[in-house]
Order: structure tokens, then C-alpha cells, then sequence
């Protein structure tokens, strides 16, 4: 219908088996063009700027996770195992040649022995596969610097056609699902955070675009359950979500909550099959844990370690934030320990779980009172900052969850319920700066997107009342 009609009758979605096959095969093309139009303007303007940071042919960053991300891939590519080699000279090289040598203090580490348990598989696992074809070195670390961008420009491309499918079934009008959509393109392009993401080894892209994924196929599923295909790429996505980042494994109840409100008829049977699908999938890297460390721990021991930075006086001080220091004091006690040096990878990760759990039980304890404030302040730094864009951002994603509230839109049940998981994991667990909030940055573009396209058809509809007035 034109924008110019001045109907008076509510807009009703059309129904896709109510529309001739023609049409509905060229709405797919449509919504095909759509998807790679985005995924082409987001990775050209991705790498013009990964390509354009002097760390682009470097290793890892010094601070942060991705020298032991890359440092298990190093291992596996060489046939090592899912170990660090922190003591390879081969390893070392790169490190000990690039200008910031002096910042790596992985350089420095002792290396214990024996395959580790304390990263999940499956991001280094990726960077091993890519220097299977492509040597490590200068172009192997540009090469997964581009996957990641990758990662990132998919997942927005993704975000630009969820916020053009749903504008379009909530208004007949021709350009509203248009300014939506590309307000969520805008969206993608801007964000300078991810952008620091794709040019480090860090696991973020990779899950913010299978984060990205776990919400569209949700909503596939949610809105027709006769498609079960929806429901095996959703419990895969899940299960390779939680195989990029841990944490993750604490989204599961409520993912299976939100499976359950989706399905229709038999949500118990669906619910059951996918967290049945999702296990599955995870049991042998559990299977694999538990015989590492020779404990029950399949999660490995980096959780725990991780635990005690978010429930201590320094996390307290800094607004809820993990603080590093807790792990580090630790990491020295275990050092003072007579015969320590001569631990394996897994005793040591087993010693480190048990002390950081203790500290963390001990610190609740003591301070009963502080915990209700210390998960306050973790929610209030897990969405924040509320101040510049990024207040105008939150806006915009308040108003996409409003108006997907307000139409009853089906695909509210995953574009709110995952940002509600997320917070709650959070509030539970830790927070460094907003960081976990990364991998829905996708998702949160999209609700953004829809929030501009709810805007956009109030203005249009209240335009044609007055016009009938």
C-alpha cells in the first residue's frame, strides 16, 4: 500500500502461506539483496579501518586474553594439543620482534605442563585452523584480524535485515522499514567499540555474531514452529556460543524458557530437545575437561578464578567491576607453595579453582549487605555509559522494546529476552566495563533500528489523523 492512501483500517500483517509463491520467492531475493548489500558497505568499512591500524600485521595486543588465545592455537597448529606454549621460542618470536615486546608479560610466564582447561575451544581452534593455510606471521595475524571483521560485519548485515523484516510487518508503509534499516546500518558502522574488538584476538566478534544468530533463528522459531529446522540451527548456535565464551553456559536456563514460550504446541518436548541437542554438543569438550583436571570441573577452572575477581573489595571499589588483582594475589600464593613449581597445567588450574572459591564463598559471607549493591552497580556498568551517543543508543533500543511491547510483535519474546538473560547472568556473576555486553551489540542495533521504524509509523499515522481532521 502507498504511502500517500489515507486508510483508515488498521494494518494486518499478511500471512506468508496467504501470499502467491512468487511473491513470497521474491520477497527471500529481496530480503538476499538486502543482506549482502549490508554485509558489503560493513566489511568494506571494517577493514578500511582494521587495515589502517598499525597493530593490523602485529601479534595480540598486550593486555588481555589474546596472547592466550593465540597461544593455545599455536599449539594445535603445531600438533601440541590444547596447551599454552608459553616457553616455545617459536612461539616467542613474534613477540620478542614486535615494538610493545616489552609490554608482554606472557613473555615472562612459567610454563606448566599439560594440556589446560581455563579457555574454552573453540576460537583458538579457529585461529589454528586459519594457520593451516595461511603461516603464522604477519599476513597469518591479519588473516584472523579480517575474520574477526568478518564476524562483525556478518552479524550487522544480519542486524540491517531482522530490523527490515520486522518494520515491514508492523507498517504498510514503503519507507519506513527503509529509514529503519538504515538507521540500524548507521548503527553498525559507527560503534567505535567493536571496532576494537576486530583488530585484537578476542573471542567478542565471533560471538556477538553467533549471538546474533541465536536471536534470529529464536524468532524464526517463535513465529513458525512447523519449521524445525529453526530449532536445530538455535540449539547449534547455542551450543557454539557457549564453546566461544564459557560464561555463556549460565544463558542456558533461560534459553530454554524462552524456547519453551516460543513453541506453541509441546513446548515441554521442543524445550527438552534442545537442551538434549545443546548438551550433546558440549559433552565432549566436558568429557574432555573432567579427564584434564581429574575432578568434576567441565567447565575447566577459569570460571571460578574469574568469580573471586567480581565478588571482592576491589570489584566493590570499582563500581562492580572484575578487578585482576584478586587472581594475580592468588596466582603469587600458589607460587609460595613448596613444590608448586613442579605442578602440571591441571594441578595448577584444579589448585587455583579451589582457593578462588573459597575466597569468593568467604567474601559473601562477610559482606551479606554489599552483595545486593555490587550487583546493582555490575547492571549499571554492564549497559553503560548513559551519557552522549551512547545514552542516544539506549534511547533508541528502549524504544524498539516499547513498541515491540506495545504491537505484541512475536519477536519480542528473543529481542527482549536475551538482553534480560544477559543482564541477570551478569548481575549474578561479574562485569569488566560492559564488555559482556558485546556480543548483542548486534541485536541491540536491530532493537535500536525497530525503535526508529515504531517512531517513524507513530509520526506517519498521527500525519494522515490530522490530515483527516
Amino acid at each position: 500500500m502507498s504511502d500517500s492512501v489515507d486508510s483508515t483500517k488498521p494494518f494486518v500483517e499478511p500471512r506468508p502461506e496467504d501470499l502467491p509463491p512468487s511473491e513470497r520467492r521474491s520477497g527471500i531475493a529481496f530480503g538476499a539483496l538486502v543482506l549482502l548489500f549490508a554485509f558489503a558497505v560493513l566489511s568494506a568499512w571494517h577493514f578500511y579501518h582494521g587495515a589502517r591500524a598499525d597493530t593490523w600485521l602485529r601479534p595480540p595486543l598486550p593486555h588481555g586474553d589474546g596472547p592466550d588465545y593465540e597461544s593455545i592455537a599455536y599449539s594445535l597448529s603445531v600438533g601440541d594439543g590444547f596447551q599454552f606454549a608459553w616457553r616455545s621460542e617459536a612461539w616467542q618470536k613474534p613477540y620478542r620482534e614486535d615494538p610493545a615486546a616489552d609490554g608482554y608479560s606472557q613473555l615472562h610466564r612459567l610454563d606448566w605442563p599439560g594440556p589446560t582447561a581455563s579457555r574454552p575451544p573453540l576460537y583458538p581452534a579457529w585461529i589454528a585452523l586459519i594457520y593451516s593455510f595461511v603461516p603464522r606471521g604477519p599476513i597469518g595475524f591479519a588473516t584472523v584480524r579480517g575474520s574477526s571483521i568478518v564476524c562483525t560485519a556478518l552479524a550487522g548485515a544480519l542486524a540491517v535485515w531482522g530490523t527490515l523484516d520486522v518494520t515491514r510487518r508492523i507498517t504498510d508503509s514503503r519507507w519506513v522499514p527503509f529509514l529503519a534499516a538504515g538507521a540500524t546500518l548507521s548503527l553498525a558502522m559507527l560503534d567505535r567499540t567493536i571496532r576494537t574488538y576486530s583488530v585484537d584476538f578476542l573471542t567478542e566478534p565471533l560471538a556477538m555474531l553467533l549471538c546474533t544468530c541465536v536471536g534470529l533463528c529464536g524468532v524464526c522459531w517463535k513465529r513458525d514452529n512447523r519449521m524445525r529446522r529453526w530449532l536445530w540451527l538455535l540449539s547449534l548456535a547455542v551450543a557454539a556460543l557457549i564453546l566461544t565464551r564459557s560464561m555463556m553456559i549460565f544463558w542456558l536456563p533461560g534459553l530454554a524458557i524462552l524456547v519453551a514460550v516460543s513453541s506453541d504446541r509441546g513446548g515441554l518436548r521442543w524445550t527438552l530437545l534442545f537442551v538434549i541437542v545443546v548438551v550433546a554438543c558440549l559433552a565432549p569438550w566436558w568429557i574432555r575437561n573432567c579427564i584434564v583436571l581429574e575432578r568434576w570441573m567441565p567447565l575447566g577452572g577459569q570460571g571460578a578464578a574469574s568469580l573471586c575477581g567480581g565478588y571482592s573489595d576491589e570489584a566493590f571499589a570499582d563500581r562492580g567491576n572484575w578487578d585482576g588483582r584478586v587472581e594475580e594475589q592468588l596466582q603469587r600464593e600458589l607460587d609460595a607453595i613448596p613444590g608448586s613449581q613442579g605442578w602440571s597445567q591441571a594441578q595448577r588450574e584444579v589448585a587455583l579453582a579451589d582457593r578462588a572459591l573459597a575466597k569468593t564463598r568467604t567474601w559473601i559471607t562477610t559482606h551479606p549487605t554489599q552483595v545486593p549493591a555490587l550487583m546493582a552497580m555490575r547492571v549499571a556498568s554492564h549497559w553503560g555509559p548513559f551519557t552522549g551517543t551512547s545514552l542516544l543508543w539506549r534511547v533508541a533500543i528502549v524504544t524498539g522494546w516499547i513498541g515491540l511491547a506495545l504491537l505484541r510483535r512475536p519477536e519480542r519474546v528473543w529481542i527482549l529476552g536475551l538482553p534480560a538473560i544477559s543482564t541477570v547472568t551478569i548481575a549474578l556473576l561479574y562485569e569488566t566495563g560492559g564488555r559482556f555486553l558485546v556480543p548483542l551489540y548486534a541485536l541491540l542495533y536491530l532493537t535500536a533500528g525497530i525503535g526508529v521504524g515504531f517512531v517513524l509509523e507513530l509520526a506517519r499515522q498521527r500525519w494522515f489523523a490530522l490530515r483527516r481532521n
